[in-house]
């Protein structure tokens, strides 16, 4: 053997250890330049399947035993050991329809290449004939005993499959998302009492599993509907929605019903902002059920879901705790009863920005200002406050400066769809009690402190425009390039040494931007 044969067979161990670790080190590298992205972005390409996993075991309608099968998918190579899990249910009617194709494998895979682990099960299904709003409502049941199961599988094997237990959600389309949406929100003593508990037990069931919690952090439903929004209450899980406005066979509203489901996507978004509950609605317009199977509108649909899951996966807040600010809406109240105004009062509502413009009765005289800026105020909390805000006197109009708190570059930032679907929300609110009022919504202004999400602020006062020349619900005011500079970055003069807040020079440029459109109120 020659020396240099031999040289390489003492090498070659030691090369094999170093491309090891080498690669290792890479796996690493990217998990590691990937956490600031995860759960929001794909992080990864590859992912990993087991197929036909038995979570549970129950009588079907045929009164047979049925094995229920799930899937299971998750990053290949994840260095994370306890991860969020989605569990998604399939639809079909109740009758038909499977785990494994369709939108639920391209939710679940796309869901996995976000750093989740997604679970897509399969459940019993068949709905007795002739089918009524009773035999309906009863396949639904058994879908959420078995799905109850499904989630109580992970916690039992939590562990195993790298599931952080605090952080479970319930998914699912058509079916499966009434299935998802019943139960998170429907209690024991609110199973209509057309469904033979006798024959099919609890709400909870014994589908497997069952020492064990079914609670979940969070709900994702597509294009589905709920038998009663009442059901939903304060302090419930945070939704999320995903609905086509012009879905014929699932209301996206409350139109129509589907075998006693009535309370479509809208309503349940409508619903849970009224409570302060953590939302979204991601609606698509003239699509139909499913989004038409369009995957290209189903993967638009992906992105918000992912976006808000990820805004959920990092938030405390479980479920109505929205009253923060409630000190300061009782001092709004309490100034409505005391001090006197006209019916030509403007009324200037939304965060600090507006909270702290001290001069403002002067800088936009002669209008009569009412000031009603609170806090740090987001978007949802303007919505959870508008009627308190805007409902003790006739206004000349309604001026909004709210969104800015949304966008910050934290973990917690809506998309710029969901401040401008909350802002829709709000302006319905407002047309119940102030019909004709005219309302202004004034754009998101630039600054240092938030530089880095200029281009989401960006799209965000684009959105509000496109819909303002759209419905002429609202107008709105252009005043972000007030604030910048030649070379198009913020002008350190006009803001205070927070580098958010505008200084009285900033306000000086507001001014001259705001005051013409209330010059031309008649």
């Amino acid at each position: 053997m020659s020396r240099r044969n031999h040289r390489l067979l003492i090498e070659l161990p030691k090369l094999k250890i170093w491309i090891c670790a080498l690669i290792a080190s890479l796996v690493i590298s990217f998990n590691a330049s990937s956490q600031n992205h995860r759960f929001d972005i794909p992080v990864c390409d590859n992912i990993d399947s087991i197929k036909n996993i038995e979570y549970g075991n129950a009588i079907n309608l045929k009164g047979e035993s049925e094995k229920l099968l799930l899937d299971i998918y998750a990053p290949q190579n994840d260095t994370l050991t306890k991860r969020p899990l989605i569990v998604f249910v399939h639809g079909g009617g109740f009758v038909s329809g499977d785990k494994a194709i369709g939108y639920p494998l391209l939710f679940s895979k796309g869901l996995a290449q976000r750093g989740y682990v997604s679970a897509s099960i399969n459940y019993r299904l068949g709905v007795a004939q002739p089918q009524t709003d009773t035999t309906t409502f009863e396949a639904m049941y058994r879908a959420v005993q078995d799905a109850n199961a499904a989630i109580r599988f992970f916690r039992k094997n939590a562990a195993q499959y790298g599931i952080d237990t605090a952080q479970i959600f319930i998914m699912g389309g058509s079916a499966g998302a009434m299935t998802a949406l019943q139960l998170a929100y429907m209690d024991e003593n609110e199973v209509p009492t057309c469904i033979d508990k006798l024959k099919w037990g609890s709400l909870e069931g014994t589908s497997g599993n069952e020492s064990y919690s079914s609670k979940v952090k969070g709900v994702v439903n597509c294009w589905g509907a709920m038998i009663d929004y009442n059901w939903i209450k304060a302090g419930d899980a945070p939704l999320f929605n995903v609905h086509g406005a012009a879905d014929k066979l699932v209301p996206f509203d409350s139109s129509f019903s589907y075998h006693g489901f009535k309370c479509g996507s809208n309503i349940l978004f409508e619903r849970a902002l009224d409570l302060g509950i953590p939302t979204g609605l991601k609606s698509f317009e003239n699509s139909g059920h499913t989004l038409d199977n369009d995957t290209n509108k189903q993967n638009q649909a992906l992105v918000e879901i992912s976006h808000w899951l990820f805004t959920q996966y990092y938030s405390n807040n479980k479920g109505g705790e929205i009253k923060h600010f409630e000190n300061e809406i009782e001092g709004f109240e309490k100034l409505d009863k005391t001090e006197k105004y006209s019916a030509n009062a403007i009324l200037f509502t939304g965060s600090s920005s507006f909270r702290l413009w001290s001069n403002i009765k002067t800088d936009l005289a002669p209008h009569e200002i009412i000031q009603r800026g609170f806090g740090g105020s987001n978007i949802s909390e303007m919505a959870y406050y508008i009627n308190r805000i805007a409902n003790s006197h006739p206004y000349k109009a309604i001026v909004f400066y709210s969104g800015a708190n949304d966008l910050t570059g934290g973990n917690q930032d809506k998309s710029p769809t969901q401040i401008l679907e909350t802002f829709k929300y709000i302006l319905k609110k407002l047309r119940t009690t102030h019909p004709n009022t005219p309302v202004f919504w004034v754009h998101i202004s630039p600054n240092e402190s938030r530089w880095k999400v200029w281009d989401k602020v960006q799209q965000t006062n684009q959105l509000f425009k496109e819909y303002a020349d759209k419905t002429d619900a609202f107008k709105v005011i252009e005043a972000s390039s007030a604030f910048l500079n030649a070379d198009g970055k913020p002008i350190p003069s006009y803001f205070k040494p927070d580098k958010l807040h505008p200084t009285e020079e900033g306000y000086k440029a507001w001014t001259k931007l705001i005051k013409p459109y209330l010059d031309s109120l008649k």
